[in-house]
């Protein structure tokens, strides 16, 4: 059977390719949140994980020159190597924040379950929100000068 389209049905298949076309490019915002969730989600895990250097681990925190000394700190010590972090849920709010769940474990066991934090999008770069480890450091019982400037004014 031969299958004759009039032109009205050309027209609106060619239609339907161009609005699958657009949809198909609006799409691509889906790919860049993707994109933005698998970032924090490294920040995150390299951040927390105890093979990171003290140098990058820096880098990898938002205000992060500020807390260079805690953080030099805290890597020398052998607890900190055995450290790892699991990010299970990544929600984007904006393009320049993101609210993380996490949990920290210390030598292969759990340490903190389910925790809420926040990650900041800096310059390009996904990194830990300062706020996010001032609270860690509060939970420690230290009191970082850093965590009481303007920049950590959030909690999480």
């Amino acid at each position: 059977m031969e299958m004759k389209l009039s032109r009205g049905a050309g027209i609106g298949a060619s239609a339907l390719f161009t609005l699958a076309f657009l949809m198909s490019a609006c799409g691509s915002s889906s790919s860049s949140s993707t994109s933005d969730v698998s970032a924090v989600k490294q920040a995150w895990t390299s951040f927390f994980s105890g093979s990171t250097s003290a140098a990058d681990k820096v880098k990898l925190l938002q205000n992060g020159q500020e807390f260079s000394q805690i953080i030099s700190e805290a890597t020398g010590l052998a607890i900190s190597k055995t450290s790892s972090a699991t990010v299970s849920n990544v929600v984007v709010n904006s393009p320049s924040t993101a609210t993380v769940t996490y949990s920290i474990d210390l030598g292969g066991k759990p340490a903190l379950q389910d925790q809420t934090g926040t990650a900041v999008k800096v310059n390009g770069s996904w990194l830990v929100g300062d706020a996010s480890f001032c609270a860690l450091l509060t939970l420690e019982g230290q009191s970082v000068p850093a965590c009481s400037s303007s920049t950590s004014s959030t909690a999480g």
